[in-house]
């Protein structure tokens, strides 16, 4: 499954031509990850620093394509006296309505797909687990220039596990004219 999304997102990026080049765009994002699972009473949950790589196509003033490669950080808990590692990462492709509020800042919404692993490590024995499933998202991209924005923005995602979320800031430069 990762390699079918991994062609999907090249696809979409080799598809554009360089005329189209003017809404490409790259990024890095920063934030906190919040992890949580109650198992048979005990819970486990911890918010690590995570980050993500990114790429998008904006095809107009309200939508967009991206795609991401998202690393959770390790998350540690204790759970019935042993202690316990959690690691994710994933890749997300994601359909993203923009608002534009001023000709500098929009508001966007994503719906989309991902999919990753799930790596858990508990008295050093580590289970991994293939995940896929539903991602949505919100936030706000401020343009400080024609080639750079900030952006903030809140993910949810759809696991087995009773609560993934990221919040974080992020850093986009737009490729073409």
């Amino acid at each position: 499954m990762l390699k079918k999304s991994l062609w999907i997102v090249a696809a979409l990026f080799l598809a554009t031509s360089p005329a189209m080049a003017q809404g490409f765009y790259g990024g890095v994002g920063f934030g906190l990850v919040n992890i949580e699972e109650e198992d048979l009473g005990e819970s486990f949950k911890d918010s690590p620093f995570g980050w993500r790589i990114l790429a998008g196509y904006d095809f107009n003033d309200n939508f967009a394509i991206e795609g991401s490669y998202i690393q959770s950080g390790k998350a540690e808990d204790t759970v019935f006296g042993e202690n316990v590692e959690v690691e994710l990462s994933a890749f997300t492709v994601s359909a993203v309505g923009l608002m534009p509020l001023s000709d500098a800042t929009q508001l966007f919404g994503k719906i989309g797909f991902y999919t990753g692993e799930q790596e858990v490590t508990v008295q050093s024995q580590t289970l991994d687990d293939d995940n896929d499933g539903f991602t949505v998202g919100a936030g706000v991209r401020f343009h400080s220039s024609d080639r750079f924005a900030i952006r903030g923005e809140f993910d949810w995602f759809d696991t087995d596990l009773d609560s993934l979320w990221s919040i974080g800031v992020g850093f986009q430069y737009y490729f073409g004219n």
